[in-house]
């Protein structure tokens, strides 16, 4: 009796792996299964967007889904991040952010979600070096000596744009302004092609942005590049001195563009994404278009651009802190 109820036990959970593991597979397997979202927290037009109407283009051939564009600006990327941190775990909506995912943290006293508790890193998916700019309308400058004295001969009479409060954009201005004894003011606006505008519309003196925002206008030379973050000039504009080559030392980070989906989605959903983009930006169409744009494609870990983050998380909170930047 006992050796036919073990055995009969045994033949019933047999049975139930052979049900319940064919239908993980196919769950797996299903993905994805509907159209994708992909969530830009940036205004239409600027260099966030492009990348984001780039990959969803290629990601749509790849997966075998449509994947749309999701505009949500404002907020210096809270609203746009909240949304997907709170979409369905299950990879159909997905977010692409900048060093701001975690800059926020720092920024707010109240986030309506925490960036490393509700966001899994998918993929960094470029990094990249930023540009300051002027009209030449307005501003004589030809590099960072001759914009430093333009701005002191006229005291409270110049700022600076960036993509909002606290971004990357934001410090890199507070940092030129503490390292230059400058007294320009901080003009936080909701995307770099916003914050392009105000300054082709002579409301600010200069902004710090990626390539493919500015380059267009700087070919037209409606703006005109005086500098350019990292630790060596950019092979795209090799006539344009680093800040340290200036003279101006603590902007030689670069920043990034990266993928991340909602907690407790499947480790196989994000195994999968990853490998698509680490597979994308290696197409030599994507790298050339990436390099036409100003970005370079990552090839790091899933693993290692979630550490990434949890550290910049850190590295940029006592940078915040110095700046005095608050977003309420």
């Amino acid at each position: 009796m006992v050796r036919n109820r073990r055995e009969m036990l045994r033949a019933a959970g047999a049975l139930a792996a052979g049900v319940w593991l064919p239908g993980m597979a196919s769950a797996q397997a299903a993905f994805p299964s509907q159209t994708l979202r992909l969530v830009v927290p940036f205004a239409p037009g600027g260099g966030g967007d492009v990348l984001g109407r780039l990959l969803a283009s290629k990601l749509s051939e790849s997966l075998g889904q449509q994947v749309i564009v999701d505009n949500k600006p404002g907020a210096s990327t809270v609203i746009g991040t909240d949304a997907v941190a709170k979409a369905a775990p299950d990879g159909h909506t997905i977010l692409l952010n900048v060093p701001l995912v975690v800059q926020t943290a720092s920024l707010m006293s109240k986030l309506p979600y925490d960036p490393i508790r509700d966001l899994v890193p998918v993929a960094e998916v470029v990094n990249s070096a930023l540009w300051m700019a002027v009209n030449p309308a307005k501003m004589n400058a030809r590099n960072l000596k001759e914009f430093v004295a333009e701005v002191k001969s006229q005291p409270k009479k110049h700022s600076y744009g960036s993509i909002g409060l606290g971004s990357t954009t934001h410090l890199f201005g507070h940092a030129l302004n503490e390292g230059a004894g400058l007294d320009m003011v901080h003009a936080p606006f909701k995307g770099s092609s916003v914050a392009l505008n105000a300054l082709l519309g002579g409301e600010v003196s200069a902004v710090i942005l990626d390539y493919v925002t500015l380059k267009p206008q700087a070919a037209a030379g409606k703006v005109r590049l005086i500098a350019v973050t990292g630790s060596t000039r950019s092979a795209w504009t090799p006539e344009v001195m680093t800040f340290a080559e200036q003279g101006y030392t603590g902007l030689e980070m670069m920043t990034w563009a990266g993928l991340f989906v909602p907690a407790r989605t499947p480790d196989a959903v994000v195994s999968r994404l990853h490998g698509e983009i680490a597979r994308i930006v290696r197409q030599p169409d994507v790298a050339a278009k990436l390099a036409d744009l100003g970005y370079v494609g990552s090839n790091m870990t899933q693993e290692r651009f979630a550490q990434q983050v949890r550290d910049e998380k850190d590295r940029w909170g006592i940078l915040i802190k110095k700046a005095g930047a608050k977003l309420e």
